[in-house]
């Protein structure tokens, strides 16, 4: 059983599609991952028992909008042509639609979709009122061929059910496999933090809604005794990703308890997030797709079995109260982040974080993949 997994990026750095892979060729798919090529990477690689290809755009060095749209174009037409015979296309986001579409007016191509929104993508923050068009547009076409959907979230799913009935859908959570839970103590050794001081993490991208500029005006309070805040990532490709991390980089130098350290490799994440005390996970609420999440970085906390503070959106707040795994903030601004992670600090934080690991093992990736392959299951049926 052929299965092309198609996304919008160079596959390097794609936890949620890797699990998928590997889960999906451990039980007998013939899984490639499609994406982009870029310097460096391999054209055609093998791993962890599956493959992937990464195609090389005769417009890579355009620029400007009309740039990126050729470069778009280009792989939704080559891409198109790839997955012609495959007998399933995991199609991840809205972007691959164009490609299946494609597919299927110029090759015939009649493969069963499943369609995997890791976003509610036509309320993502920051589209235009004409992208949002645009994706919806590629939305109601591919609907019609939805075999089976997958989403991030439960709020996500009865939005995408409601609007298109879709009848062969599963969450699946950013959940991380569960690991070994240890603390290495690396981030007190590699940036010299007191062995008096906790150490509060937030790991992820520095972008547009993740409240980084109000976290470091928030850390800068001087009555925050004893703590050292460590920010780890990387910036988003956007200008507003790129300020934000000069920005940070420039208070780091100038306060010794807030620090930057590089993102690290997904097989060392365990370790660095373990070696936390607390974990941050603020979103703000600046579109519906913001507001029913739930990040990757709050399932990795959780499985560090370290406390979390959150942001007061309605599906991480679920889970907070039910596990009594952190505190929520009720508000996204810097007094409101001090209030909130002042109310944490009174709590005792190793049992709220023991509760936070029981949290994140009711939800690992070995319960998420159990839904995804009974979803194949489903599909399959389909086929035979």
């Amino acid at each position: 059983m052929k299965v092309s997994s198609i996304v919008l990026n160079n596959f390097t750095n794609d936890s949620r599609v890797e699990k998928q892979a590997i889960t999906l060729s451990r039980a007998g798919f013939n899984l490639t991952v499609v994406g982009l090529w870029k310097e460096g990477l391999q054209s055609n690689q093998h791993k962890n028992g599956y493959k992937i290809e990464r195609i090389k755009l005769l417009t890579s060095s355009f620029n400007g909008k009309l740039g990126r749209a050729l470069k778009f174009m280009e792989f939704s037409v080559r891409v198109g042509a790839r997955v012609k015979n495959s007998d399933i296309i995991h199609c991840h986001d809205y972007h691959p639609i164009l490609s299946i579409f494609l597919s299927a007016v110029f090759f015939g191509n009649h493969s069963k979709i499943i369609y995997d929104a890791h976003e509610l993508e036509t309320e993502k923050n920051g589209l235009t009122q004409l992208s949002r068009r645009l994706v919806s547009v590629l939305e109601n076409w591919i609907s019609k061929r939805v075999d089976g959907f997958i989403t991030v979230s439960y709020a996500i799913q009865n939005y995408y059910v409601e609007r298109f009935n879709f009848k062969h859908t599963e969450v699946i959570l950013n959940c991380p496999p569960t690991w070994e839970k240890v603390s290495k103590d690396l981030f007190r050794k590699k940036l010299k933090i007191p062995q008096q001081s906790l150490v509060a993490l937030y790991q992820g991208g520095f972008m547009q809604g993740r409240a980084i500029e109000q976290m470091v005006q928030a850390f800068q309070v001087n009555d925050i005794k004893n703590i050292d805040f460590v920010f780890m990532g990387y910036p988003a490709s956007t200008k507003a990703g790129r300020d934000s991390f000069s920005m940070l980089l420039k208070i780091s130098q100038e306060f010794e308890n807030i620090h930057f350290h590089d993102p690290v490799d997904p097989d060392s994440l365990g370790e660095f997030t373990g070696s936390a005390d607390l974990g941050f996970c603020l979103i703000e609420d600046l579109c519906l797709s913001y507001k029913f999440c739930l990040p990757n970085k709050f399932f990795e906390y959780a499985m560090a079995g370290i406390p979390i503070l959150v942001s007061d959106l309605p599906e991480m707040r679920k889970l907070v109260e039910e596990y009594d795994c952190g505190v929520v903030c009720d508000s996204i601004s810097p007094d409101g982040i001090v209030r909130g992670l002042r109310k944490l600090l009174a709590r005792d934080l190793k049992k709220l974080g023991k509760n936070a690991r029981k949290m994140a093992e009711a939800h690992s990736w070995e319960v998420q993949e159990k839904k995804l392959l009974n979803l194949y299951t489903q599909v399959v049926n389909l086929i035979s």
